[in-house]
């Protein structure tokens, strides 16, 4: 799990240089510290979208870092500008949790990731990277990082590990270019825990969209694919396991009354599903906008899967409000099996979460940069008088205004 993230002139998070109630300092870098949930709250504009893109930079370091840069106008895009100022870098930093010690032992120290790009000469480049862990009374343990004299990486077993020079791609992460579990366990594991990082941001429901199609039978299927092309073989699965399936059709009657159960058919070599209203099996093809929103969260939270960590953007968009309780209650069950990250501006999703009331963020644009607060204990107090969540955020009360 990610214990927690620093964005510094990452996109909307730079420098906050007026007074600020998140912060008795006028001049803070952006730092969260994370819990299982972690629901971002904020208007138009605020940086939430950009917080989740700091994230699906991490999900591209093992594979091709510069692609979501490449693909989101390059990097001065990725870089913040603000009260006059012009950094020519920007960075990522996150400490992971180690494995649990067995045993009485004490548990092992988070590992930290940091990562600093910059376009010296107009091009990509990685100008910093660091994986370590820092021990109480000793020096850190460097797996990997870039100094003076260029990059290192540590060689041998612990205890008797030494930090030789190596030559990489200053265009590419580490991560992506040093995958052996034998030699470099821990650039694997920070690898392989980035690498299964979910985006759920693309929601499309038009009449040709990925959702609404059947899918071939021998898709993946360990988890929902985040364009939702498996959504029939995810389901599917979903089915075979007593326990889920009964989870499954209790939330779907919760969620969606009107039909009493879902179907996956086999057809012609691919996957339909129709969910049944009375006798007749309506396919996802004529299915609202709505009810498959409905279903992709169902394939999403009643069994995460694999995933490190899942991102939900906007999940109340389309839904009735008499359905996001449910939501809610989905939301945090799933958090207790994998950490989740969700946006919103939904006071009655924020309603349905005000017994979770620590793990909402607040985002406000401070100045030229993005603030993030998790909520106060005098904020929870305040939830304890009578008023729901959802209802301070339309006051403005919890000091950021829809």
């Amino acid at each position: 799990m990610i214990e927690k993230i620093t964005l510094k002139d990452f996109l909307s998070y730079g420098e906050v240089t007026k007074p600020s109630p998140f912060s008795s300092s006028a001049k803070v870098t952006t730092t969260l510290e994370m819990r299982p949930l972690n629901v971002l709250v904020g208007p138009n504009a605020s940086g939430k979208s950009n917080f989740v893109e700091a994230l699906a930079l991490l999900r591209a370091a093992p594979k091709d870092l510069p692609l979501p840069i490449r693909n989101g106008g390059g990097v001065a895009e990725w870089i913040w500008r603000g009260d006059g100022k012009a950094p020519d870098r920007a960075t990522v930093e996150v400490t992971l949790a180690s494995r649990k010690a067995s045993g009485g032992h004490s548990d092992p120290p988070p590992y930290r990731y940091r990562l600093t790009f910059g376009a010296p000469g107009g091009t990509f480049r990685v100008l910093d990277e660091l994986i370590d862990q820092e021990y109480r009374g000793r020096p850190p343990e460097v797996y990997f990082a870039t100094q003076k004299d260029g990059p290192v990486i540590a060689r041998g077993a612990k205890g008797s590990r030494v930090l030789e020079p190596v030559d990489i791609d200053s265009t590419q992460s580490i991560l992506s270019q040093r995958k052996d579990p034998e030699n470099f366990p821990t650039l694997t594991k920070v690898g392989e825990f980035f690498g299964k990082i979910l985006i759920y941001r693309s929601w499309t429901f038009g009449p040709d969209a990925p959702i609404r199609s059947s899918c071939l039978i021998d898709v993946p299927t360990a988890t929902l694919a985040e364009d939702f092309s498996n959504l029939p073989a995810r389901l599917a699965v979903l089915k075979r396991n007593p326990a889920t399936k009964r989870r499954l059709l209790e939330r779907l009657a919760e969620l969606l009354p009107e039909f009493t159960d879902l179907e996956v058919t086999p057809e012609g070599g691919r996957l339909q599903l129709y969910l049944i209203d009375g006798d007749r099996p309506v396919p996802a093809s004529r299915l609202s906008d709505g009810t498959l929103r409905a279903l992709a969260l169902l394939a999403i939270l009643i069994e995460p899967g694999p995933a490190s960590v899942v991102v939900i953007e906007e999940p109340a968009l389309g839904l009735h409000p008499d359905m996001l309780p449910t939501i809610g209650e989905l939301l945090v069950s799933a958090s207790e099996r994998t950490q989740l990250v969700v946006t919103t501006q939904s006071s009655d999703l924020l309603d349905a979460l005000t017994a979770q009331a620590e793990s909402v963020v607040l985002c406000e644009r401070q100045g030229a940069s993005t603030a993030l607060r998790r909520l106060r204990p005098a904020d929870i107090h305040a939830l304890a008088e009578g008023d729901g969540l959802g209802a301070m955020w339309m006051s403005g009360s919890l000091g950021v205004t829809p």
